[in-house]
């Protein structure tokens, strides 16, 4: 008997197996040759899956995350040029989150060392670390980012005060 020429398919179906003794007898059995001890081993065997995409490289995708707004990760701060050749206690790490917020103080607080702990009306807590005693419920205050971590709080007298937050 006459058997069909292979379709177009078929060899594509072929020639996408990655394992050459499972793509060798694919084409075997598409050609209806017999198979002989070794091709049909192979023949048994499932064909690999294809390759998985190679992702972008971390150095591309970090200005994209951080453009939008998610969390930069350290591989992805590690990867920033100006980072190059820093420890990872040197290195800049790029600042999620406001610069500043601003709110009202709901309560003031000192406990028995003295220490001055200003709750807001958002539900944060902070710690006052040089109060003079200008403080007061009610004030509307703005909290911003300063050097080396650090925070600054400003009050409508234009008083700054150094604060850590707590909660």
């Amino acid at each position: 008997a006459t058997a069909a020429a292979p379709s177009n398919d078929d060899m594509a179906r072929c020639a996408v197996i990655p394992a050459p003794d499972s793509r060798l007898a694919c084409y075997d059995a598409l050609a209806h040759r017999p198979a002989d001890k070794m091709s049909s081993a192979a023949a048994k065997t499932t064909p690999a899956p294809a390759p998985a995409p190679v992702p972008a490289p971390a150095a591309a995708a970090a200005p994209a995350a951080a453009a939008a707004g998610a969390p930069v990760s350290a591989p992805a701060i590690a990867a920033d040029p100006k980072n190059f050749g820093l420890t990872p206690a040197q290195q800049h790490p790029v600042d999620a989150g406001p610069k500043a917020i601003a709110a009202h103080i709901a309560v003031v607080s000192s406990d028995k060392l003295g220490h001055t702990t200003v709750v807001l009306d958002s539900g944060q807590t902070w710690t006052v670390l040089d109060d003079d005693g200008r403080i007061s419920a009610g004030d509307a205050v703005r909290i911003k980012r300063a050097t080396l971590g650090s925070y600054l709080m400003f009050t409508p007298s234009n008083h700054s005060y150094s604060v850590r937050r707590t909660r």
